[in-house]
């Protein structure tokens, strides 16, 4: 059974994972934007501005449509930044909320381990505990008896 130090450091532990990934994918993306507004600059010759706009409202996938890549280059460059870059801003998306959703989970099992079902003395989880190890014979038996009769 693991002890309340342990359960700490396992908590701890994915704190961590958790934070590192986080930084990770901020990072990533702030890579993948400053590519993308790099290449539009010199590629485009846009504005470092227009450029940064661009990749942005690309990978957000907001496309006003106001800023266009003009070359054939831009173009294809495009397709893959926005197959690349979407996918990376969903995934950072997902480990975002991923983290609330964990503390919302940890709040309902709090929550229900300290529920008492109708006066008694054992909680919610001790209880569905005990129904699953004393579970009675299973009514199959008994219906095999009534087709043997």
């Amino acid at each position: 059974m693991i002890d309340q130090e342990q359960l700490e450091s396992i908590e701890e532990s994915e704190k961590t994972k958790y934070r590192a990934r986080l930084v990770f994918i901020f990072l990533l993306i702030v890579i993948i934007l400053l590519t993308g507004s790099i290449f539009y600059y010199y590629v485009e010759n846009w504005r470092f501005i227009d450029a940064l706009y661009f990749s942005t409202f690309t990978l957000t996938t907001i496309g006003y449509g106001d800023i266009t890549p003009q070359t054939d280059a831009g173009k294809i460059f495009t397709i893959f930044y926005i197959l690349l870059g979407v996918g990376v801003v969903l995934y950072g998306l997902y480990i975002f909320a991923s983290f609330f959703v964990g503390i919302r989970e940890h709040f309902w099992i709090e929550r229900l381990s300290t529920i008492k079902i109708r006066s008694h003395t054992s909680t919610f989880w001790q209880k569905l505990k005990y129904l699953n190890v004393n579970k009675k014979p299973s009514q199959s038996n008994h219906k095999r008896s009534n087709t043997e009769k």
